[in-house]
């Protein structure tokens, strides 16, 4: 499972990011930007490659791969070292020893890490290894991977987030469909809301609360027919009212269920978001908004549970499209650093397009596989449960949001402002959106932007 880094986590690592803002070692311009062909003969090399993967199933999963490609390719050693996060790569490179690859759990500081040299275009690597990318890899994984016209990264597993329903609750509830509008969305979890004999709430339809599982990414732009930023680099918040329209509706559903029993919700339940506590198998919650990787969970924790997956439903009168959604997934980067770029390239080619690694490590972490190649390959495409969520990766109109050399620091002041406004301590919905609007500016402004 990648579950994009959050909270205190998410704000350290914007914090060391900064430190290494402008501290890195530089590509060397005596090393060939150029693939090595590897039938050739080759100096023994080791590289280093850093992961965030930690779990043992995962860590054999890179390792098995790895051996085999020594085996293949006896010159070619690969030092792998797990459970690194983009904070521990930054202090790296900020000391001047970087590792040759580094698998992030997100791609929030592509842009960063491109825009101050942390990491190589490796464009030109796939030039010469005669990788077309738009052939290779869905375009929704292209639009967090690069940045002004640079391969900065190369994604490695995706991940797609979609509404998970109890398909008995539906029945009993008379509900034949699932929504395919917010309006939609909160008229059938007001008829799947359950009060028990004193009042309190047994069964919440939908708790829409930005803080809550994997809900940041319904305010992310692709259910609302938005985007954070404008053709000028600038925010949107203030000037397309669709984002008021987008709060308006989260906001009536919290007002419906009441504040207190919505902040009740969400720390009862948000350390159980991904184990048999989850809300929807508990008969707590009639839908949620999760990723893929919830459906391996919920094989492994209640196999016989009934449940549907269909898209999030969009905005009412927005132009987001219904099948699109909020994907972003796993990057790999070529550090700019790297004393082996070649070697490291190679390496970096084989984790992220070989298609047996890929639906091995997809199917060992309850993720999407990311190449057009290991997609048609996957066991699991059809499945339908699995299938909802390749749908949603392959649809032209899934994204995430616009990349910057402010890095997480963007969506850390987003999401600051969202629980706010949510908590009620945002008063003028409009003077709020201009005010973050503005913060968000100015971040990507000191960043270079």
């Amino acid at each position: 499972m990648f579950k994009p880094i959050t909270g205190a986590a998410a704000v350290t690592a914007a914090g060391v990011l900064l430190l290494a803002g402008c501290t890195s070692t530089g590509p060397s311009d005596s090393q060939p930007q150029s693939a090595i062909s590897p039938g050739a003969s080759h100096t023994a090399t080791t590289v280093t490659v850093w992961t965030f993967n930690h779990l043992p199933n995962e860590v054999a999963a890179f390792k098995a791969t790895l051996n085999q490609l020594h085996s293949k390719y006896p010159w070619l050693t690969v030092k792998f070292v797990p459970n690194k996060d983009d904070a521990a790569y930054a202090k790296a490179v900020a000391a001047g020893d970087p590792p040759d690859v580094f698998i992030s759990s997100v791609p929030d500081n592509v842009a960063k890490f491109c825009y101050n040299g942390t990491v190589a275009d490796v464009g030109p690597y796939l030039t010469s290894a005669k990788i077309d990318a738009a052939k290779t890899f869905p375009a929704a994984t292209l639009a967090y991977t690069r940045y002004q016209g640079k391969q900065c990264a190369l994604p490695l597993l995706t991940d797609a987030f979609a509404l998970y329903y109890n398909k008995q609750m539906f029945k009993a509830a008379g509900i034949t469909e699932p929504p395919k509008t917010l309006a939609e969305l909160t008229a059938d979890a007001k008829k799947l809301t359950a009060k028990n004999s004193d009042g309190s709430i047994k069964t919440y339809g939908f708790v829409p609360r930005s803080d809550y599982d994997v809900n940041r990414y319904l305010f992310t732009g692709a259910h609302s027919g938005t985007d954070f930023y404008a053709g000028n680099g600038k925010t949107t918040f203030a000037s397309d009212p669709k984002w008021q329209q987008l709060l308006k509706w989260d906001q009536e559903l919290i007002d419906y269920y009441g504040e207190a029993n919505v902040q009740k919700f969400v720390g009862r339940y948000q350390p159980h978001a991904d184990d048999a506590g989850n809300p929807l198998l508990t008969g707590a919650a009639a839908m949620e908004l999760d990723g893929e990787w919830h459906v391996g969970e919920i094989a492994s924790e209640k196999k016989d549970f009934d449940y549907g997956v269909v898209p999030m439903p969009v905005l009412d009168g927005s132009s987001g499209t219904y099948g699109a959604g909020s994907t972003l997934g796993t990057v790999a980067y070529l550090s700019a650093g790297s004393q082996h770029k070649q070697e490291a390239f190679f390496a970096l080619q084989q984790l992220t397009t070989d298609t047996a690694f890929l639906n091995t490590l997809a199917d060992t972490v309850y993720n999407v596989p990311t190449t057009f190649a290991a997609l048609k390959a996957w066991d699991k495409r059809d499945d339908p449960h699995w299938k909802p969520f390749v749908d949603i990766f392959e649809n032209k109109h899934s994204s995430y949001k616009t990349l910057t050399p402010a890095g997480i620091e963007d969506l850390d002041a987003w999401r600051a402002f969202l629980l706010d406004y949510e908590q009620g301590k945002v008063k003028d919905v409009a003077s709020g959106l201009a005010e973050v609007g503005k913060k968000v500016d100015d971040l990507n402004s000191q960043s270079g932007q």
